[in-house]
């Protein structure tokens, strides 16, 4: 596979994680745990995002905690507004 198609890849499984992540509201969430299907489906999505985390990792890709701390705020503050 050569560079410039892996860098093709690599904007295209960002835009679709993005676009993902963006649906992957409170509310989705809490209504996933309501049954067992939906808890499986989480798992799933947990599963796929530590391996994700893993492989970024394990290539050297420095993360910038600084801004994860951003998002994870935001994202309780979501929560909190939808209680």
């Amino acid at each position: 596979m050569d560079q410039n198609h892996s860098l093709i890849e690599a904007r295209e499984i960002a835009e679709t994680i993005e676009r993902l992540s963006d649906q992957l509201r409170p509310d989705v969430i809490r209504a996933a745990q309501q049954n067992k299907d939906g808890r499986r489906y989480l798992d799933r999505i947990e599963y796929a995002l530590g391996t994700i985390g893993k492989a970024l990792i394990l290539t050297d890709y420095t993360i910038d905690e600084e801004k994860d701390i951003d998002k994870l705020e935001a994202f309780r503050e979501s929560q909190q507004r939808m209680d």
